[in-house]
């Protein structure tokens, strides 16, 4: 974000290869700059909250049992659901010859939904030591790390129906009894269904569950607006700072630097398929998941037509033969590797661009960036390009396979030709857009590796006890007053703070051993033993100043079990 207030800064080319920044240890963070006191407390206020996740869950999984149920053949329940109404043992009848009964489905919509809701409900206490590693500085904006904190709870509390849908189409072809007999079209257009009411609770799940509310801190949009119209200036401008951060991943990367040749490596490839993954859920499964049910119902109801003269829609041949998926799979898996390496090779042909760059740095809006980086511009653009035609080579592809071994059939035709003219362009648009957002991560990796934002909060909570306990912690001290240190400037009341807060640690890098916190042997020679917080301590004698070089005792005060530690070392 681009405050309104910022000077203007000249374009900046021939930058050279960012510095990759050490990682910084977790266990080191102050308890200052931790958002929850414990994993215990973010784990309370998800399950006071947990009913609204459950009521979607719980509608899900209505959803998904009523597809499964009329999954066998849509059509003839519907015909069996009209014709019932005037004659009910016609249904009872239809009902078994489904393979269902009346007394099960009642208890299958009493149950399922039931046990699966309080089955996802289950796993809601694995979700606080997911997001406790969570370090905000590494995201470049505030509202990528709230996304992703409500990402990793959704991922859990949707784990259990995603796994269900995946499970279900390979327990039909092992065959397993069960009403489905096959994927036939009537299996299949309740499995394109069942993707999308998966979309649209995945969507719901998301916005019950929010990093605000879990974690109670600001939410992305209220920083946004308080960068951009706060009263305070101090208060807007350090708005501003935590909202968006400066990505330091140039394009194009510096010539002879690692992140040149990236896209490349299997580590690239890699990262390009699981970009164009994440844009295809948008651009992508929503439109194949409709087109499907559409095709798939449409040749349900010519099925089932067929077959109500016997009354028995299992019996019913399935369009969908073997033959068919054995030629599907090997095209599927070639075009899958092909579309890794379409941006390695969009990169190799936008090399001529290279110099026409005007400025380097990221820009949030991609018309700005478009215009001084006409590199990136091309990379995406001949990503997209590249894609749809590799995409629309491998429907022809397919489509002479079924042709020159006869197994096309009519159904399969019309996917082919629905998914040439309308899932090859969006995919096309799905692998722009991947690249348009995640160029920067194919070529150098995350962004935290190079940037930190700043930010008041540096990790979510504490991987082990609170942050009163950390707060206790020598090592701790010890590097917070290192940091105070390093920074210059006059700290004198904060280091003071440190020592009057129960815990003196010697930081100082002149004395042998300081940086570990060890204790000196010209102390334990006068009887002077560090507090390391309690008063009391059987190491100082009990008093209040036990701690202290000016209220040591005689060093006949030592105690016998240190005596014993120093002859054992020799001191």
């Amino acid at each position: 974000m681009t405050s309104p207030y910022a000077r203007a800064v000249p374009p900046l080319t021939d930058l050279p290869a960012p510095r990759r920044l050490p990682d910084e240890p977790t266990n080191l963070v102050p308890p200052g700059e931790i958002i929850a006191e414990s994993k215990a407390v973010i784990r309370r206020r998800l399950l006071r909250r947990i009913w609204a996740p459950g009521l979607v869950l719980l509608g899900l999984w209505y959803l998904l049992l009523f597809l499964y149920v009329s999954g066998s053949s849509p059509t003839f329940w519907l015909l069996s659901l009209l014709v019932g109404l005037a004659e009910p043992a016609y249904l009872r009848a239809a009902l078994v010859d489904l393979g269902f009964t009346p007394s099960g489905l009642g208890a299958a919509f009493v149950v399922v939904p039931a046990a699966g809701t309080l089955l996802s409900l289950a796993l809601a206490p694995l979700i606080p030591a997911l997001i406790a590693g969570l370090q905000p500085r590494r995201y470049l904006s505030e509202k990528a790390f709230q996304s992703e904190v409500s990402l990793r709870v959704t991922q859990v509390l949707m784990a259990p129906p995603l796994l269900i849908m995946l499970a279900l189409p390979l327990s039909v072809v092992l065959g397993l009894s069960q009403p489905w007999s096959g994927l036939g079209p009537g299996p299949l257009s309740a499995l394109c269904l069942g993707v999308l009411a998966l979309q649209i609770a995945w969507v719901l799940l998301r916005r019950t569950v929010t990093a605000p509310r879990l974690l109670g801190i600001p939410d992305a949009e209220a920083l946004h607006t308080t960068a951009r119209i706060g009263t305070d200036p101090q208060e807007r401008r350090d708005a501003a700072k935590q909202v968006l951060a400066q990505d330091r991943r140039h394009l194009p990367p510096t010539p002879g630097s690692e992140a040149e040749g990236a896209a490349h490596t299997p580590r690239g490839a890699l990262t390009a398929l699981r970009l164009l993954w994440r844009a295809s859920l948008i651009w992508v499964v929503p439109a194949a998941a409709g087109l499907g049910w559409l095709v798939f119902a449409i040749t349900d109801l010519v099925t089932a037509l067929l077959g109500m003269s016997t009354m028995d829609l299992t019996a019913v041949s399935s369009p969908s033969r073997t033959a068919q998926l054995l030629l599907t799979l090997p095209v599927a898996l070639v075009m899958v590797c092909g579309l890794a390496l379409i941006p390695a090779l969009a990169i190799l042909l936008s090399a001529g661009q290279r110099d026409q760059v005007r400025d380097q740095r990221t820009y949030q809006e991609w018309s700005h960036r478009a215009r001084v980086n006409p590199w990136e511009a091309r990379v995406v653009a001949l990503t997209g390009w590249l894609s749809a035609g590799w995409a629309l080579g491998g429907w022809v592809v397919l489509a002479i396979l079924l042709q020159v071994v006869q197994v096309a059939t009519a159904l399969s035709w019309a996917l082919i030709i629905t998914g040439a003219l309308v899932l090859t362009p969006l995919l096309g648009a799905a692998a722009a857009s991947a690249q348009r957002t995640g160029l920067r991560d194919l070529l150098y990796g995350p962004a935290g590796d190079y940037t930190r934002r700043e930010s008041p909060y540096a990790l979510v909570a504490p991987d082990i006890g609170t942050r009163a306990e950390r707060a206790k912690d020598p090592a701790v001290r010890a590097g917070l007053r290192k940091r105070l240190q390093a920074e210059g400037g006059d700290h004198t009341l904060e280091i003071f703070d440190l020592d009057a807060a129960g815990e003196r640690l010697w930081v100082d890098d002149t004395e042998p051993g300081a940086t570990d916190t060890a204790v000196r042997q010209a102390d334990l020679a006068r009887g002077a033993l560090p507090d390391f917080g309690g008063e009391g301590s059987a190491f100082t004698g009990g008093g209040p100043s036990a701690g202290s070089l000016e209220g040591a005792d005689a060093p006949h005060d030592i105690p016998e079990s240190v005596t014993g530690l120093q002859d054992a070392d020799g001191r």
